[in-house]
């Protein structure tokens, strides 16, 4: 039996809240900086527009069809409306607007997330992956799957890597479980771009992870749904792989 860390679940209405139709202000599409950068920016840009709409500049204007004319009295109905020109500029504005707290509700959602996934831990553990301990992995395999298109073809596809750690004093699954959530929800809110990290298969864009006990050791089992990630996933694990005995 195993236990899936998807650090998103900490926070699952504020993500819901957060992905509120603005494209790139998803959670995961960027970091929390990255966020805040893109919501100050649609400020700016709403008060420019805000600033070119005039109320008052109203434009009355005629328009006739020309294609049509009332059968009864054979003259064409012209129809007159007033149009505001600079109407496009308070509807750009507003739009902004909504990008802006668009992209605020998101950066919180990743910051309630983190913080929640790497509450009660210790300065040491949020700071270190727990793949990031060499001295104790004990295997590094890769894991292939049968998923969508592979699936109905009959073929496998390269899933990610299954690391293998040997169980420490004081390390028990469910501590390794929130740590791994912990460094999921950390990669996320710095936009996977920790220099620390480069190495870590957590630190992969769209990583998921499960723990599982196996044989006395702890299993962590780190997959992406996109080929490219799943392949970077592998890639940073095999580093992790003890070095064979001369």
């Amino acid at each position: 039996m195993h236990s899936s860390i998807h650090w998103g679940s900490f926070v699952a209405v504020a993500f819901l809240s957060a992905c509120a139709g603005t494209p790139g202000a998803a959670p995961h599409d960027m970091s929390v900086a990255g966020h805040e950068h893109a919501a100050e920016a649609a400020d700016a840009s709403a008060a420019q527009h805000a600033g070119h709409y005039d109320p008052a500049a109203a434009v009355t204007r005629t328009k006739c069809p020309g294609a049509q004319r009332n059968t009864d009295t054979g003259i064409e109905a012209c129809w007159t409306s007033d149009v505001n020109p600079t109407k496009e500029h308070i509807v750009e504005a507003e739009r902004m607007r909504k990008a802006a707290a668009d992209h605020r509700a998101a950066s919180q959602a990743l910051r309630d997330a983190e913080a929640s996934a790497c509450a009660g831990l210790s300065e040491s553990d949020r700071d270190t992956s727990p793949l990031q301990h060499p001295g104790d992995i004990v295997a590094v395999q890769e894991l292939k799957a049968a998923t969508g298109s592979y699936r109905a073809a009959g073929l496998t596809r390269l899933a990610g890597a299954k690391v293998t750690i040997r169980a420490v004093p004081g390390l028990t699954k469910e501590y390794l479980q929130r740590l791994v959530s912990c460094h999921l929800a950390r990669n996320s809110s710095m936009g996977h771009a920790m220099a620390e990290m480069a190495t870590c298969p957590l630190g992969v864009k769209g990583a998921t992870a499960t723990v599982e006990g196996e044989g006395g050791t702890f299993v962590v089992r780190v997959t992406s749904e996109d080929d490219d990630s799943a392949t970077e996933i592998v890639k940073r694990a095999r580093t992790l792989a003890p070095a064979p005995v001369q």
